[in-house]
């Protein structure tokens, strides 16, 4: 989902969708729907990557390792894009 979303984002430019859009703090709204965008493609993408890990790797603890890869990731995933989003900020 993540991955249809980010690639909407990002072919449209439609920062619109991205959460706690506020259209008057944006000085650069192009630059961030593209940044946003392609941030959610990512974290899309190591959801699958991870879940793939999983089906491939099954084991007793295999459930355990994806969802704390999971979780781990996607955090450091979400700081990156807010970090990397405070460019087009005013």
């Amino acid at each position: 989902m993540f991955i249809v979303m980010g690639a909407i984002i990002v072919k449209f430019r439609l920062a619109n969708l991205i959460a706690g859009y506020d259209p008057g703090l944006v000085k650069n709204r192009k630059g961030l729907a593209i940044w946003m965008g392609k941030c959610a493609m990512m974290t899309g993408l190591l959801a699958l990557v991870i879940a793939l890990m999983n089906y491939l790797f099954l084991s007793a603890t295999s459930d355990l390792f994806a969802f704390t890869a999971f979780m781990i990731l996607s955090m450091i995933s979400g700081v990156v894009a807010l970090a990397g989003a405070q460019r087009y900020y005013k």
